[in-house]
């Protein structure tokens, strides 16, 4: 299984670069409430609504925002005598 989740320190690197002085300012942008946006930002898988948010505010691909992360773990194989 796998999950979608923000590539590791896009949100305060946006803010860097596109001079937006606060979270604040961000969400607002955005749409989106700071909680959430805090949440994605820890590793939350977002919401369909905040991936749209998020790329059509910053003119960003899902694949230049988002990455795909396995979360299954392997299962170990049952040997039958």
């Amino acid at each position: 299984m796998a999950e979608l989740r923000i590539k590791p320190g896009l949100l305060q690197r946006l803010r860097e670069i596109r001079n937006i002085p606060s979270e604040e300012h961000q969400v607002r942008r955005m749409g989106v409430d700071r909680s959430t946006l805090r949440r994605v930002d820890r590793g939350a898988t977002p919401s369909g609504a905040f991936i749209a948010a998020l790329c059509e505010t910053f003119d960003l691909g899902i694949g230049e925002a988002f990455e795909i992360v396995s979360t299954s773990t392997p299962q170990k194989s049952k040997h039958h005598p």
